[in-house]
């Protein structure tokens, strides 16, 4: 390719960056934040009676938001992967989003230790839940970039933010109660797959558009 053409590949937007590249970054990512976890899982040594029995209860408990947050980043990087399935290449807008994602997967870690020392206060839940719900706002803004620019589909063919708009609205939930907050997050799961029944499947949103014409 010649300089000309080099140029104009840029200009018309068709010189981007490939899709294994941000896939190797994310799953560095998620395995360091998984990593990161683990090692937050402690017991102090030479603890005897009812000490070591004291410290094997702060471990169930470590252990619970660990099960937790490693479920949840699991959960991330399968929609992530599905989401970039129908991504060809990564223009700017994207790149830039998926940035915004890791960050936000790296830093799960974090608010897992706060949950894990202040559960019943409202930081512990309530930065959790923002965290977590950021993550998942901006994961569902990928998927409508990448059918957008795709397929040139409407929003109806994404599911909607179940996850993202039950973890958010924890956050005030949290304030009154913050184990009220922590059992909301149950809420997700039935949500999320209602809101997958209610998508408009591609190939239906095709014929739907076919009969309503130009």
């Amino acid at each position: 390719m010649n300089t000309g053409q080099r140029r104009s590949a840029v200009e018309d937007g068709s010189h981007r960056m490939p899709k294994h590249r941000m896939l190797a970054l994310t799953d560095g990512v998620v395995a360091i934040a998984m990593t990161l976890l683990v090692l937050d899982i402690e017991l102090p040594d030479g603890l005897r009676g009812d000490a070591l029995r004291h410290a094997l209860d702060d471990v169930e408990s470590q252990v619970g938001t660990f099960l937790l947050s490693a479920l949840v980043i699991a959960l991330f990087w399968r929609a992530h992967h599905a989401a970039l399935r129908d991504a060809d290449r990564i223009d700017g807008h994207l790149f830039w989003l998926n940035v915004v994602f890791l960050v936000l997967v790296s830093l799960i870690p974090f608010p897992t230790r706060v949950l894990e020392a202040y559960a019943h206060r409202p930081l512990g839940p309530g930065l959790y839940g923002a965290v977590i719900g950021a993550a998942a706002l901006v994961l569902y803004a990928m998927e409508l970039h990448i059918l957008r620019g795709t397929r040139h589909l409407s929003w109806r063919s994404v599911p909607l933010p179940a996850q993202a708009v039950v973890f958010l609205l924890s956050v005030v939930v949290a304030v009154h109660s913050p184990t009220a907050a922590i059992y909301s997050w149950i809420a997700s799961v039935p949500l999320a797959v209602l809101a997958r029944r209610l998508t408009v499947p591609p190939s239906r949103e095709g014929r739907d558009s076919a009969r309503r014409g130009p």
